[in-house]
């Protein structure tokens, strides 16, 4: 009897085990795979420019045609200088933060903009008027004092 117990409970052990268990192996964790990288979204390009500092009077047509509001409105912040009295003329904040194509233009923030092809820009249709005149002008030329000093930014307009 004591030998048929000691089989059943062999039996039943093994029974309860089921079938053998492989040894166990240390295994490395799965490698983690990164998604491919994205590319870098490409480097905005100017295409104001038919050559360098040259405008192309194409790309001035669409800032002519819709008005001094909206090309202010796009990306330029501007100041009265000085802010009380005769007026000067209009410090830049800001004049359109990573657009290539001003990147290269000798406009900066903190410049004051006296006039624009030498025309006065104090009053809305003072400004309205400078901008049309680029439609026939040769040139956009920008009279500004930078820390105090005078400057003249030329940029001749190509038509192509």
């Amino acid at each position: 009897m004591r030998a048929r117990g000691a089989l059943l409970g062999a039996l039943c052990a093994c029974a309860s085990a089921g079938p053998p268990r492989p040894a166990m192996v240390a295994q490395e964790p799965p490698a983690v795979v990164a998604p491919p990288a994205e590319a870098p979204a490409p480097e905005p390009v100017c295409r104001a420019f038919a050559r360098a500092g040259v405008l192309r009077r194409s790309a001035l047509r669409p800032a002519i045609d819709a008005g001094v509001g909206q090309w202010l409105a796009g990306g330029v912040e501007v100041d009265r200088s000085p802010p009380r009295g005769s007026f000067q003329g209009w410090i830049v904040r800001r004049l359109y933060p990573g657009d290539p194509c001003y990147r290269d233009v000798d406009v900066r923030v903190g410049d004051v903009v006296l006039r624009i092809n030498g025309k006065s820009i104090e009053r809305p249709e003072q400004a309205s008027d400078a901008l049309t005149s680029l439609t026939t002008a040769p040139a956009l030329v920008v009279e500004l004092l930078r820390a105090g000093q005078s400057r003249t930014v030329t940029l001749p307009i190509a038509d192509e």
